[in-house]
């Protein structure tokens, strides 16, 4: 072998190398800080389902428990939480007789920015969903016993499914 063609076979291994580590810099958020975002709010349990890309990130969690830990402020209505998120701080809406998505409907109706951003989270972060994942999400955000969790700095929006034991993560990267 020649040394122009070793030095063609380096070449060829270096751009392999760089093109995997620059796909890899593309995705939005890993699994592991995906769980550590969650994970000091609900035992999570298995992985069922996680994918990230540059402009979005979307998984499921099993809960081994439904209920969610103290650590993380709850609301009882819309204006408590509106009024924890005013103060950069996560809040679970766990408002009795209304569904994550119409908690969310209420925000856009009180606060329209801050809806916005919930808004988006759920929907381009539903676009790193496969069809059967996307299915039982939007199940999960109508359903009356699931729980609406935003985070604003991250910023990122789970729905707690009780029904089925389950938390999803939705995440937007793009700014509207």
């Amino acid at each position: 072998m020649s040394i122009a063609q070793q030095y063609l076979g380096m070449a060829r291994r270096a751009v392999a190398t760089l093109a995997l580590l620059g796909l890899a810099g593309c995705a939005l958020q890993d699994e592991a800080a995906t769980r550590a975002s969650l994970a000091d709010w609900v035992q999570l349990g298995e992985t069922e389902y996680f994918f990230s890309r540059r402009n979005c990130a979307a998984g499921v969690f099993e809960i081994k428990a439904t209920r969610i830990s103290s650590r993380l402020a709850k609301a009882r209505s819309v204006r408590a939480g509106l009024r924890h998120l005013d103060n950069g701080r996560p809040v679970a809406f766990e408002v009795a007789g209304l569904s994550p998505d119409t908690v969310s409907l209420q925000v856009v109706n009180s606060d329209e920015a801050r809806g916005k951003d919930i808004v988006r989270a759920g929907i381009v972060g539903k676009d790193c969903m496969l069809d059967p994942v996307s299915d039982v999400y939007l199940k999960a955000l109508v359903d009356q016993s699931s729980v609406l969790i935003y985070d604003p700095v991250t910023p990122f929006l789970a729905v707690v499914d009780r029904s089925n034991r389950r938390v999803f993560y939705a995440r937007s990267g793009n700014v509207w």
